[in-house]
């Protein structure tokens, strides 16, 4: 059941829909419009290694670009890039939302999602846009500018696992800008073709995420599968701890105490080092 304008707002008062910040007066009938933020995640073709592999972590892929103030940012034809919502999302475990593009903008050739349309019940955080201009001329992007519309729908029953529920690997959860790609992180669950009914022989079946002591901690923590915030508690690059979790690598010496003091894991209780015999390079800075 799509939510009326007069439903959405009484959601909207409950404090179960969340939009922020909220402008009445951009309710439609049935949807309410939000609009762009002023970071744009541009795709860069020309680096290394001139491919997509979907297995990888492609944060490399792109570069974030902020428009100033009273500037643009001209989207080529043939263009895509990623943006985001000025506007804060939240649901709750009954209602779902759905991003769909506003048709004056539609006529010109600018689409705001590729596939990515869906909200899942539960999802909190600023919404990704999949911005492409399918026109032959440029299309300039004004921060602040109505970009596209949210509608609301209403689930027979709540959700029994809402997004961003521990070991439902949810990527997005408290998106704050427009954040690349994750799918690397399917790869780390079971393949399909390695479930038991087809024979593989004596090859286990046991994915590398569940050989990662970490990353099991990590999506049943208050984190609910995190990187960033769990990165952020421990005052450590995204990146190197992405290399932990999804690469399985060690902290160094000089880490473990830190993911020792929030994780209480045994195999990363800070060790003694020898004084009477030298040091070997540590496993991961």
């Amino acid at each position: 059941m799509v939510l009326s304008d007069r439903s959405i707002k009484e959601e909207i008062d409950k404090g179960r829909i969340v939009i922020n910040p909220f402008d009445s007066t951009c309710v439609q009938p049935a949807s309410v419009d939000i609009h762009l933020d002023s970071k744009v995640r541009v795709f860069r073709p020309w680096e290394y290694p001139h491919y997509i592999d979907l297995q990888q972590p492609l944060d490399g892929l792109t570069e974030l670009v902020e428009i100033e103030k009273g500037h643009h940012f001209s989207l080529g034809p043939g263009q895509f890039v990623l943006g985001s919502t000025v506007e804060y999302i939240g649901l709750p475990d009954d209602i779902m939302a759905r991003l769909e593009g506003k048709s004056s903008l539609g006529r010109i050739g600018l689409l705001i999602h590729s596939t990515a349309g869906y909200v899942d019940p539960g999802f909190r955080g600023h919404l990704t846009l999949e911005l492409y201009n399918v026109s032959a001329l440029p299309i300039l992007l004004r921060p602040g500018m109505k970009i596209s519309q949210i509608s609301f729908h209403r689930l027979t029953t709540p959700a029994e696992r809402p997004y961003g529920s521990p070991g439902l690997g949810s990527k997005y959860q408290d998106q704050t800008e427009p954040v690349p790609t994750r799918y690397h992180q399917e790869f780390e669950q079971t393949p399909l073709l390695s479930m038991p009914s087809i024979a593989i022989g004596k090859k286990s079946t046991t994915s590398k995420a569940d050989k990662n002591e970490l990353r099991k901690w990590l999506k049943n923590s208050k984190y609910g599968g995190s990187v960033k915030r769990f990165s952020e508690d421990l005052g450590i690059p995204l990146k190197t701890v992405e290399d932990w979790i999804y690469r399985g690598a060690k902290p160094g010496f000089k880490n473990r105490n830190k993911v020792f003091a929030l994780t209480e894991l045994p195999s990363f209780k800070p060790q003694t080092k020898a004084k009477t015999q030298p040091l070997l390079p540590e496993d991961h800075p």
